[in-house]
This record gives structure tokens, C-alpha cells and sequence, in this order.
């Protein structure tokens, strides 16, 4: 018989893993991400208009490009008060029925 060799590849895992993985799961940890999604996007919006002041003077120099950094800051505070929001478990005592069909 032939020697046959196998090897294990080890293959990087394309997802990185969150240090807040435990307040992902649930209602509040999806809000969470949605609302940080929400402030990137206030951030990228801002950045754009003062990358291109030339194309957009009046948004540029106006309250907009301010008012995307006040709702950016607002949406991580958001997102920071439910990522440290801890689950509160209590526990309740239940009496079991039992029910006997004869």
C-alpha cells in the first residue's frame, strides 16, 4: 500500500469577532449595531461634504456638515449605553403541574 499523508489547512475565519459578542445577542445588541451602523454613516457623510467643499460650498461651510458630527456622536452614544446595557435575569420559583390521566 501506498503512504498516504493527510494534513489539516487551517483557514482564516473571514468574520471578525466582535469584543461585545455577548451583548449581540438579543433585541438590544441588534439596535446596538444599527445604530452604530447609522453613526458610520452620519460620518461618511460629513467626511464627504468636507472632502468635496469645492463641489459643495454651501453644504460644506453650513450647519449640515456640523449636524452629521451631532448625530454621529449621538448614534455611538446610543449604541455605547446598549452595548453596556447588562441583561437582567430573575430567576422565579414555578411550581410544577402535574397532570395523571387514567
Amino acid at each position: 500500500m501506498k503512504a498516504v499523508t493527510t494534513s489539516t489547512s487551517m483557514a482564516e475565519c473571514p468574520l471578525r469577532r466582535n469584543r461585545h459578542w455577548l451583548a449581540l445577542a438579543g433585541p438590544s445588541g441588534f439596535a446596538a449595531l444599527v445604530f452604530r451602523s447609522h453613526a458610520d454613516r452620519w460620518r461618511r457623510r460629513a467626511l464627504f461634504y468636507e472632502r468635496h467643499r469645492d463641489y459643495f460650498p454651501r453644504l460644506a461651510s453650513g450647519r449640515f456638515v456640523e449636524r452629521c458630527h451631532e448625530l454621529e456622536t449621538a448614534y455611538r452614544g446610543l449604541a455605547h449605553v446598549l452595548f453596556t446595557l447588562q441583561p437582567q435575569i430573575e430567576w422565579v420559583p414555578v411550581r410544577a403541574v402535574i397532570s395523571r390521566i387514567k
